[in-house]
């Protein structure tokens, strides 16, 4: 009798699971920064949302020379990954630099990155430790990982180098981006 049951509930969820029902449609992400040319960032986002790459860089670019910090940090990637421009690891680092400065926390993770990996800036584990200290201290995961990672690499007095070095960053970028997470205790 149980197996009975069983089977029915089963095969009720399965045909329950595979009804059709129309597909909600993908929402191209925003900005969320009320930062200059913010109208201009968010139609690059949608096109690049829909991975029409070279059709979004200029927007991102255009906005980015405003000062808009999200664009800054997508035109960096771009130039990183070589979407919708050429690659370039100078271009990456200059515009991922602007954006990190601005206080976007995933632009200091790629930073840290970029130091780690040596890509358009020299090898440095004291600069991308004190840049993923920053993206932690704003609230990014990923620097978080990374700086678990990396730290076991340093010496003491290496660490203490990177550890002033992120508070002098810190000290000099704003904190309006910072990601706001749930406490997991």
């Amino acid at each position: 009798m149980f197996k009975r049951v069983a089977l029915v509930l089963i095969t009720f969820t399965l045909l329950a699971c595979s009804s059709e029902q129309p597909a909600a449609p993908a929402v191209p992400p925003t900005t969320h920064v009320n930062d200059p040319a913010k109208d201009i960032a968010d139609q690059a986002m949608a096109l690049a949302f829909a991975k029409e790459f070279d059709k979004a860089a200029p927007l991102f670019r255009e906005a980015a020379e405003q000062g808009n910090r999200p664009a800054q940090y997508y035109l960096g990637l771009l130039y990183g990954r070589g979407d919708g421009v050429e690659q370039s690891y100078d271009e990456a680092f200059k515009w991922l630099y602007k954006a990190g400065m601005g206080g976007h926390p995933k632009a200091a993770y790629h930073l840290g990155e970029m130091h780690v990996k040596g890509e358009g800036v020299e090898v440095s584990h004291i600069k991308a430790l004190a840049w993923f200290w920053v993206g932690t201290t704003l609230g990014d995961r990923y620097s978080e990982t990374r700086l678990r990672a990396v730290a076991p690499r340093l010496t003491p007095d290496e660490m203490g180098k990177a550890k002033a070095m992120s508070s002098e960053l810190m000290a000099s970028i704003p904190h309006d981006m910072k990601v706001k997470r749930k406490s997991l205790h």
